[in-house]
């Protein structure tokens, strides 16, 4: 009886000019929130690595548009010149350290009237911003856009509450937000990936989207490696959504769409045109970058007590962690959502037994459809909620393969939470639709409820930052319960920017300091901006660096245990001077050595 099937699915809402300056607002809101909270995050490893990577490929750049001034473009162009300016870590594509490079020149080295903030005495630089955020000033913005495309993406899916609730959730869960502040690659491609999704979601009935697939899916590829994995991922889900109209007309052959057409031959293009370091023995080169990834290093990380180094590695990985560090009221959310927005393909799928039992569910979408190469799948269902499972799913699976490093915490799969976002905003958006129609009194409830929920997930980032590596949601006890569960307190070597302060003010002059996991492009860093004096020399790396130094500082790791015996033997005593703590639990201690136990050795200033 058709009084007991579910209402047909409404046809997806149309956003207006207002919320085009919605999104702009989230935008701007995002990128401010995100640079201003990264003034007290300290420089990570990597991030040094891409500094010099960045100043390298501006170099190449700014030579290049010099010599198309003079008309001495072809020195640039040389094996050798290429050679020399992209051979920098080149086992990543450049996207983003070449916004990186263009970011610190226009921002930091280039003279402005006024820089902002007002700056120290000691740093160098006549530019608008230090340099560090000048660095990490596109990552902002990128990270800041995926908000806004959210809001967006929510609105077509579901309205807008679900569109503003996916939206915040998003910024506000912990991890998220601490990459959103780096130089790094980690929420940049969570941007890019969403953002390809969205172009094929929108080319399904919309021929101008189909052609940007294929340059976004170039920049993401140009982003990070992962992006490889969108196109099989989009054409299962491209399979799924025509095959009502294939079986109706079976001799009929599917149309190729021209997202996945702009795909094939633009996105090569625009992948090779950013990355000079393919525009000569292209295949070797490419060899090299795959087979990089594909025999990545396996570096430690605490995990339940165990330090993962070698595989088998535990497939529950990414699904503990996902659940201890995003918080509990998003993943509710985002299981409510799924449910809802898988129910009408699970419907489909049983759609015969349906009929013998009294018919499916309405749908409004007509067979066969009117679609063609341009608008594939016009008038057919796009089975979005199948589109944000595949993407939310994904990305964990692929980490959870017992042979995949899993080093990097969550960030290996930040691509999946815009999906899980989306999903808990069409959750809230049904909630908050059943509240106003049902309980006219508590409609001022219903609408802010975007609001609401990203309470929890605001005060977790506030409670944890700026170390967004320990953060932990109450499921696993906070900071606390998540060092007793034996959860990787932290990585990256960030966190004693909090001490530098301190260190300043401490330590004599002309101190030899063993700064352990702070890369020596961190500390340049740090003294280039004024926050570290620069007398405080980088006593260098491991064992010889510790007895040729005066101070010390260890990073608290399960891996890195070694350091504090060597440190308690070569200072003669084992009580730190300054113990750095986020809830009691310590993440950097800070030695200093008796006097008359030092150490006749060398400075060790060359390894890394």
């Amino acid at each position: 009886m058709t009084r007991d099937l579910p209402p047909s699915p409404r046809l997806p809402p149309t956003p207006r000019g207002l919320d085009y300056l919605l999104a702009l607002a989230l935008l701007v809101g995002s990128f401010a929130a995100l640079g201003l909270a990264q003034r007290t995050v300290g420089v990570t490893r990597d991030e040094g690595t891409y500094f010099e990577a960045a100043r390298s490929y501006w170099s190449w750049i700014d030579t290049l548009a010099d010599g198309l001034a003079k008309g001495t473009q072809r020195e640039s162009l040389t094996t050798g010149a290429i050679t020399r300016h992209w051979s920098v870590n080149r086992e990543h594509p450049p996207l983003f350290k070449t916004l990186f490079g263009i970011s610190h020149h226009m921002l930091h080295e280039r003279p402005w009237r006024q820089p902002w903030p007002p700056r120290s005495a000691h740093a160098q630089g006549p530019g608008l911003l230090p340099a560090i955020d000048a660095f990490r000033l596109p990552t902002w913005l990128i990270a800041g856009a995926a908000v806004a495309l959210l809001y967006l993406f929510g609105l077509r899916l579901h309205g807008r509450t679900a569109g503003l609730s996916a939206a915040l959730l998003y910024l506000t869960l912990p991890r998220l937000f601490f990459h959103g502040q780096l130089a790094c690659f980690d929420a940049g491609i969570a941007t890019l990936w969403l953002l390809v999704v969205y172009a094929y979601f929108r080319s399904l009935d919309h021929a101008g989207w189909g052609f940007l697939a294929g340059p976004l899916l170039g920049l993401a590829l140009a982003g990070k490696h992962n992006a490889w994995f969108l196109p099989p991922l989009l054409l299962a889900h491209y399979l799924v959504v025509v095959r009502p109209d294939v079986s109706l007309r079976p001799l009929v052959l599917p149309r190729l769409p021209l997202a996945f057409v702009s795909m094939a031959l633009l996105a090569p293009a625009v992948f090779v045109g950013l990355w000079p370091w393919l525009w000569f023995e292209p295949l070797a080169h490419l060899r090299e970058y795959v087979a990089f990834h594909l025999h990545h290093a396996y570096y430690n990380i605490e995990y339940l007590g165990r330090n993962l180094a070698r595989p088998p590695l535990p497939v529950s990985y990414p699904f503990v962690m996902t659940l201890v560090t995003v918080p509990a009221v998003t993943l509710a959310l985002a299981s409510g959502g799924a449910a809802l927005g898988l129910r009408p393909w699970v419907a489909s799928l049983l759609g015969r037994w349906g009929r013998r039992r009294g018919g499916a569910p309405a749908d409004p979408y007509r067979f066969p459809a009117r679609r063609s190469w341009l608008r594939p799948a016009s008038g057919l269902n796009p089975r979005s909620g199948l589109l944000l499972a595949l993407n939310a799913l994904f990305p964990l699976l692929l980490i959870a393969l017992p042979s995949t490093p899993k080093f990097g915490g969550t960030k290996h799969w930040l691509p999946a939470y815009p999906f899980l976002a989306l999903f808990a905003g069409i959750a809230l958006g049904e909630l908050s639709r059943a509240l106003r129609r049902d309980y006219p009194a508590l409609r001022p409830l219903a609408w802010a409820l975007p609001l609401l929920v990203a309470i929890p997930g605001a005060l977790n980032l506030a409670q944890t930052h700026p170390f967004g590596l320990s953060q932990y949601t109450a499921l696993a006890g906070g900071v606390p319960g998540a060092a007793d569960l034996g959860l990787n307190r932290q990585f990256w070597g960030y966190a004693p920017r909090a001490l530098l302060p301190t260190l300043n003010e401490r330590l004599p002059p002309q101190s030899r300091m063993y700064f352990h996991d702070v890369s020596s492009d961190a500390h340049a860093a740090y003294v280039q901006a004024g926050l570290l004096r620069s007398d405080i020399q980088y006593a260098g790396m491991e064992l010889p660096a510790i007895e040729a130094s005066d101070h010390a500082l260890v990073i608290h790791e399960l891996h890195f245990n070694k350091y504090d015996y060597w440190i308690w033997e070569a200072y003669g005593t084992p009580a730190p001077t300054e113990v750095l703590a986020l809830d009691g639990v310590p993440l950097v201690s800070v030695y200093e050595r008796r006097r008359n136990d030092r150490a006749d050795a060398p400075t060790d200033l060359t390894a890394r």
